[in-house]
């Protein structure tokens, strides 16, 4: 539901009227890259054992993403983000055995991007906007999963490289703040325009 939501937003934005250009339209990509997560979770109920629980980790990443560009320096984008899997070990108060713990992320994003061309081949950018993200915790030793989900903003900036009128090239770095942990995407993208 909140995915419908945040498309009829993007489909708003697209239609407010903008001064057309050469770089302005329609544009879809896909972005690939690495994630780098540190978190720590507390009060989770694993009984009577004492535990103080450290994810840090990195995981190869992947994002669908669209959008509109209004004209070269506006436009509005939502997408897909896959974190995969963050895989990091139980660290436990009793000294005993290190469990695994695997934490599932992804989620559904909406921004709106500022672009600064630096002539006709490149342009730097900015972005912020929110995503509607979802996690699943497991930790299979002690047959616990827990799953949560929430809406909070994240930013970012990069540099496209413009391989004529209708593809581009983006290196990018997101900073995404969920639920008060940090999660950091560097990714390489390819962006075609309609």
């Amino acid at each position: 539901m909140r995915a419908i939501a945040m498309l009829a937003v993007i489909a708003g934005l697209a239609a407010v009227p903008a001064a057309a250009d050469e770089q302005s339209g329609i544009f879809v990509g896909v972005s690939g890259g690495r994630a780098d997560l540190s978190e720590t979770l507390d009060h989770l109920d694993l009984g009577d054992l004492g535990v103080g629980l450290q994810i840090e980790d990195n995981s190869p990443t992947w994002s669908a993403f669209g959008g509109y560009r209004m004209n070269t320096y506006l436009g509005v984008r939502g997408g897909y983000v896959d974190f995969q899997t963050f895989d990091d070990l139980l660290e436990l108060a009793p000294v005993g055995d290190v469990p695994d713990v695997d934490l599932d992320l992804e989620g559904w994003m909406i921004s709106l991007d500022a672009n600064v061309p630096l002539g006709n081949w490149l342009s730097l950018s900015g972005r912020a906007g929110y995503m509607d993200w979802e996690s699943r915790l497991t930790i299979d030793d002690f047959d616990f999963q827990e799953a949560d989900r929430g809406s909070d903003p994240f930013f970012g900036g990069g540099a496209e490289l413009h391989l004529g009128r209708h593809v581009g090239v983006e290196a990018s770095y997101t900073r995404f703040d969920l639920n008060g942990s940090d999660v950091d995407y560097t990714a390489l993208g390819l962006r075609v325009i309609f």
